[in-house]
């Protein structure tokens, strides 16, 4: 795929996640903290977004950004996207919790050595 073909991806991608968000263009830019000119001029391919920009616009419409680019071919059910965003979350949790005991063992540890 080059580089035309990716910006083209992303425009389409873009104004379909959009309407089936229900937002209008202003809406969107209003959620992303962009300007419609700017929406309009992505979802027509005139620009093409920055890292920053994606981040905001799939902030925008609760996807991720790799999303933005996913051929059609290759998208995943609404239901898959909703499984790894659950089992993320569940492993974003756990790895908190253990980092958080560890922390707590490491400081018990380090006050239990000051005082002896």
């Amino acid at each position: 795929m080059n580089a035309e073909q990716l910006q083209e991806l992303f425009s389409s991608n873009l104004k379909e996640m959009r309407i089936q968000a229900n937002l209008s263009q202003m809406k969107l830019a209003e959620k992303a903290d962009l300007s419609v000119g700017y929406i309009c001029d992505l979802e027509s391919g005139r620009r093409w977004g920055t890292p920053e920009t994606f981040s905001k616009l799939a902030q925008a419409l609760d996807v991720n950004p790799f999303e933005l680019l996913l051929p059609k071919d290759l998208e995943l059910s609404a239901s898959d996207i909703s499984f790894r965003r659950t089992f993320a979350a569940e492993v974003n949790k756990a790895m908190q919790n253990n980092l958080r005991s560890a922390l707590d063992n490491a400081i018990s540890q380090a006050m239990n050595n000051s005082v002896n």
